[in-house]
């Protein structure tokens, strides 16, 4: 696989893995290409939205590192959330 179509995957994997922990999200928009740090890790810059309310949150490969306070979990987990990848590409998950 090339590099481009492993850094969406790695995008795709954190998306689900945020989602699975995280309930009441409407929309994930993944604002750049994920990358490495000095200490191997990689991690990627995202949009996360909750209602209409916008969080920017930094994901790992299996979800939320870090980023703004979110919203307690006693929300609806039954919706379906829109995904935008780096390049473009949209995707709907459960």
């Amino acid at each position: 696989m090339d590099k481009k179509n492993s850094n969406l995957e790695k995008q795709r994997t954190a998306g689900k893995g945020f989602i699975k922990n995280q309930p009441g999200i409407s929309k994930i928009k993944f604002m750049q290409d994920g990358s490495y740090s000095g200490a191997g890790v990689w991690s990627v810059g995202v949009n996360v939205y909750i209602g209409e309310k916008k969080y920017k949150e930094i994901f790992v490969e299996n979800g939320l590192m870090g980023g703004e306070t979110l919203p307690d979990k006693d929300l609806d987990a039954s919706q379906r959330v829109n995904v935008i990848y780096s390049d473009g590409r949209k995707e709907i998950l459960k």
